[in-house]
């Protein structure tokens, strides 16, 4: 059951109250850029002119640009579509807004003007962002799906991934883990290689981000998202498009008063459980019978247990215990003409499916942009983010698979059947153990021990999560920074900032009761700090000739990223009372990982459409990866795609069937760089001969030394994929019905794989 709702609020918290007013504060100033009007206009005839602009269904318009014709003057609508503006009745008023054709109205001596804004069929149709651009979908010649934010922040899941579930066709969204918060497995069209990541590069306001940055995302600052699917859309992102890419744009500020948006919903989550699992011994009884007429000695002896404990139930019903989510997201947006902001605060807790499970995180989203000049703007993006996660310790298998008879806590009445001979300080309230019956015939008659039971284990399942404390801390901070520059009519120029750290913390506590012999408690802290740098440079040119479109975009990128990863084991522990290092008698495993990862790309991409009919699109990446050697670093990635828009020909353009009819064809290679042995030095630094820390025994005294960990290949190269994929867009009915077809075929060669190699050299197996 989940409530959504959205509505005005009062601001009750401080803190909230100066962010309100510092945006007020951002607004006021833009729009103090505005020049008066009063100081540019002959004072003889000067008079103010009041009006409204709707649309077509009588709805006010906000922001929209109201200039006078050969002058420096103008104004914009407010919330409800009124304008006021001093003018001369000669002056000529220029209507102009997103997606409506432009006006241009003689004021005279009219003293209100109520305007009706047309569409504009060429304005509206959709644009698509694509790597590092955009284009209107009627000119995509590759396999893009744009999926907007319409409802999908109606959702209730604390992740934006999850919400993208079953939205576009060839992606496979997976939850494959029960935690709450956990990261769903993602892949588009299938897995693309066998040791390397199979997930898709994630681009957000177009930097790009690791996956993990999806949860600290908010599905009310999402905008939209775009999946580029095929090899040729992807491409232009070298290897981090080896798997596809998912775009995501979020929302930006609009010209006008701030508006302020609080977002809520409450729901319950609920887990079913597995018939492939035991539920009960009854259940299983009546099963045996049915299918072997007979019961087995284990089934027939559980079914006493379960008449001597009075508990006979399914393990699935104590830990699929349900939890509450919900989340709170407070936004402010607006701007003046030159300026625009957006910044929004989000809470949010999600208790899981599963007992001990639970998820918080506490995130923020700004993001500014700007004029500084005609030709210049700057933007600006800050987006930190808090979660604390009790982890699961265990897999949830364990605990269910095990022995419907057997319970929580001994009671009065289980006290009794003991060992105490092995189990002489077992009293009531103490954890069940299915070890504490082990030599207890409850039949004594059958002198063959069958009656005695068949144990799994010697934990119970319910202290294995409860006395086992996992928690996991993240602080993450996804920040950028763009400057873009119009050098000349069609001509930009843009380069960006981005810089994306992550500290995380992790604490496992295995309490002394968690197990039957209490020496196996132990402390794990485990500390990460990661930061990737990414510098985006890019130069486009496009224009129109007659009936000949061109985009031209170069560019370069580069990236830096740097990981430190340490970590300490500590045991010993006599109680619970200091859950840390400090309560552990002994410390060791001690480690320290450091590395760094480097690469560079150049890529270049061009789009040429005739008439809006004949499609093509182009474009060359070449990539270089610290990762492999001085002989193949480089990796050179190319794309080609061609469509065919049959509904703009003679024979189809008067035709009442298809309002769309597209023929597209695309081919490209992409590479991957990124693959997992098990092994963080090894994984980064594959083509060097590595080396370990090693005892050896030298004249019989035990010797710290080095010995080798990895084997050199310096002619290891790029695992590479290249995909061909024909398709069809169509649309009837004014594009009421519309859909794709796609078929495609992906090969993947040259994988990077850790195969059996001769023991001459020293080693069972190598990368290569």
């Amino acid at each position: 059951m989940t409530f959504k709702f959205t509505k005005f609020v009062p601001i009750r918290s401080a803190f909230l109250l100066l962010m309100i007013l510092c945006l007020y504060s951002v607004e006021s100033v833009a729009e103090a850029k505005v020049p008066h009007s009063s100081n540019m206009i002959s004072e003889n005839n000067v008079q103010e002119i009041t009006g409204k602009i709707t649309n077509q269904e009588g709805l006010p318009l906000i922001g929209v640009n109201i200039t006078v014709k050969g002058k420096n003057q103008g104004v914009i609508t407010d919330i409800d579509g009124n304008f006021s503006i001093d003018v001369d009745p000669t002056d000529v008023l220029v209507i102009s807004y997103v997606g409506y054709a432009d006006q241009e109205i003689l004021v005279g001596d009219g003293s209100g003007l109520d305007i009706i804004m047309q569409t504009d069929a060429q304005t509206l149709d959709e644009v698509v962002v694509i790597g590092y651009g955009t284009q209107k979908k009627s000119h995509l010649t590759g396999s893009v799906s744009k999926v907007e934010n319409e409802k999908l922040d109606q959702i209730a899941v604390a992740r934006v991934d999850d919400a993208l579930i079953g939205q576009v066709s060839g992606v496979n969204i997976q939850a494959t883990s029960a935690e709450a918060g956990d990261a769903p497995t993602i892949t588009i069209r299938g897995f693309g290689s066998i040791n390397a990541n199979s997930g898709p590069a994630v681009v957000v306001d177009g930097l790009v981000v690791d996956a993990d940055f999806l949860g600290s995302l908010d599905m009310n600052d999402i905008e939209s998202f775009e999946v580029l699917k095929d090899a040729a859309s992807a491409s232009i992102y070298g290897s981090e498009g080896s798997n596809g890419v998912i775009m995501i744009t979020t929302k930006s500020g609009q010209a006008g008063k701030t508006k302020f948006k609080y977002e809520t919903y409450i729901g319950r989550k609920n887990a079913f459980g597995s018939d492939a699992y035991k539920k009960s011994v009854a259940e299983w009884a009546d099963f045996e019978r049915a299918e072997a007429g007979f019961l087995t000695n284990n089934t027939q002896y559980a079914l006493q247990l379960v008449e001597k404990t009075g508990v006979d139930r399914d393990w699935q019903d104590v830990f699929f215990d349900g939890g509450n989510i919900s989340s709170h997201s407070f936004s402010a947006r607006g701007g003046s003409e030159n300026t625009t902001f957006s910044a929004s605060l989000r809470t949010l807790g999600d208790q899981g499916v599963v007992i001990t499970d639970d998820y918080r995180l506490y995130s923020a989203n700004i993001k500014l942009d700007t004029k500084l000049s005609d030709n210049l703007k700057f933007g600006i993006k800050l987006n930190p983010s808090y979660t604390k996660r009790r982890r699961l310790p265990t897999s949830i298998h364990n605990p269910i698979r095990q022995s419907p008879w057997l319970l929580i806590h001994h009671t009065e009445e289980t006290i009794q059947y003991v060992d105490r001979a092995v189990y002489p300080d077992v009293k009531v309230g103490d954890y069940f153990l299915e070890n504490h019956l082990v030599n207890i015939d409850i039949d004594p008659s059958d002198d063959q021990g069958s009656s005695r039971p068949r144990t799994s284990g010697d934990m119970n399942p319910f202290a294995q999560y409860v006395e086992r404390e996992h928690y996991e801390f993240r602080t993450k901070l996804l920040t950028s920074a763009y400057l873009q520059y119009n050098i000349a009519d069609g001509l930009v120029a843009k380069t960006s900032l981005g810089v994306t750290t992550e500290d995380r913390r992790r604490t496992r506590y295995d309490g002394v009761l968690h197990h039957a012999d209490p020496t196996r408690a132990q402390f794990n802290l485990q500390n990460r700090v990661q930061n990737r740098l990414i510098s985006d440079n890019t130069l486009s040119y496009t224009t129109d000739i007659d009936k000949h479109g061109l985009n031209f975009l170069v560019g370069a990128t580069f990236q830096k990223r740097a990981v430190t990863d340490s970590q300490v084991t500590g045991s010993g522990f006599a109680n619970d009372l200091l859950k840390n290092l400090q309560g552990a008698t002994t410390v060791s495993a001690f480690q320290d990982i450091n590395f760094e990862k480097n690469k560079v790309g150049y890529f270049g991409r061009v789009n040429y459409v005739y008439d809006n009919k004949y499609l093509i699109n182009a474009s060359l990446r070449r990539d270089a990866s610290s990762v492999f050697g001085i002989d193949s670093k480089w990796g050179s990635f190319p794309a080609l795609s061609v469509g065919w828009n049959m509904h703009n020909e003679d024979f189809l353009s008067s035709s009442d069937l298809f309002s769309k009819l597209k023929l597209r064809v695309s081919y490209g290679l992409t590479g991957n760089e990124n693959f997992n042995t098990g092994n963080a030095i090894v994984d980064n630094y594959p083509y060097l001969a590595l080396l370990s820390t090693s005892n050896a025994i030298a004249e019989g005294v035990i010797t710290p030394g080095v010995s080798p960990l990895s084997i050199a290949n310096n002619l290891l190269q790029w695992e590479g994929s290249r995909e061909f994929n024909p398709g069809i867009d169509f649309g009837f009915s004014n594009d009421r019905f519309q859909g794709s077809i796609d078929y495609y075929v992906r090969t993947s060669d040259n994988l990077l794989l850790n195969n059996p190699v001769s023991y001459v050299t020293g080693f069972s197996a190598g990368i290569v």
